[in-house]
């Protein structure tokens, strides 16, 4: 009898520990939950436009001296709370989000730049698949021209990250292409990201990933051309219970070029994130 007994612990033991070993993500809300996200980015460019006489000139007569270095900060915050489960397997969602609060300064002096105190409310559903629908907007139906970018911006955040089909063992990486055309004054901004997520460990709720990213970004408006090249690294701390990624950050370098028939010049920015999900 003892034999058996051991055997059976022997095999509950191995299943746990492969359990661990290997584990399926996926990124959906939950039903009677709250998240509360805060959310902070940093943006420091620092360029020279000293061999472009006239804007240079341009600039100092306004205070701004060679050589130029910005910072953007942008802070936002906001909670979704999500409802009970219905007959057809759907849930409520709602969505309110903060004015985004931002400061600026340029070579130290600060830019004015208003604020907003509003919330922004979104009513939504979200479908057993976890699939967002937005119903409303601050209340107001919205109509098919409004709907369908609102709706792609929701869901893009189910889906920014693509976890393969197949469970993950520590160690194990997947790359997520983003490739996308911004349209702008009748022309496109092709940007491309690419991240490489590395599971590194796994302890008690939470799963821990490594974040490589690339970023390359190419503009043509006319005669000016613009093309922005960098690259970064990051972390994301996913909690496996909850199917949710409750911490990301990362920070990106990159180099900026301008040319044009009036202006040649070549920039550095980076670009730190931090954001963070409470869930109850």
């Amino acid at each position: 009898m003892k034999k058996y007994i051991f055997i059976i612990l022997f095999i509950s033991a191995f299943n746990l520990v492969k359990a661990q070993d290997e584990l399926a993500f996926k990124i959906k809300y939950l039903p009677n939950h709250t998240y509360q996200l805060s959310s902070n980015m940093s943006f420091d460019i620092r360029t020279d436009l000293s061999n472009n006489k006239d804007m240079a000139a341009k600039l100092a007569s306004q205070g701004i001296t060679q050589p130029i270095e910005a910072n953007f900060q942008y802070n936002s915050s906001g909670v979704s709370n999500t409802g009970t489960v219905k007959a057809d397997n759907t849930f409520p969602l709602i969505m309110n989000m903060n004015a985004p609060a931002i400061k600026g300064t340029i070579n130290g002096k600060p830019i004015p730049i208003p604020s907003k105190t509003n919330i922004i409310k979104i009513y939504g559903s979200v479908s057993a698949d976890g699939k967002l629908n937005v119903d409303s907007l601050a209340g107001q139906k919205l109509t098919d021209s409004t709907a369908v970018p609102i709706k792609k911006m929701m869901n893009s955040f189910m889906g920014m990250i693509n976890f393969p089909d197949h469970p993950l063992k520590v160690g194990e990486s997947f790359t997520q292409n983003v490739p996308f055309n911004v349209p702008l004054g009748g022309k496109s901004m092709a940007i491309n990201i690419s991240i490489t997520y590395k599971l590194t460990n796994v302890s008690g709720n939470k799963a821990n990933f490594d974040l490589t990213q690339s970023m390359n970004m190419q503009l043509n408006l006319g005669n000016i051309k613009l093309s922005v090249n960098g690259g970064g690294a990051g972390t994301m701390v996913y909690d496996i219970k909850n199917s949710f990624p409750v911490s990301m950050n990362s920070s990106i370098s990159l180099l900026i070029n301008i040319n044009s028939d009036k202006i040649n010049a070549t920039a550095t920015a980076k670009i730190s994130n931090d954001s963070s999900y409470v869930i109850n």
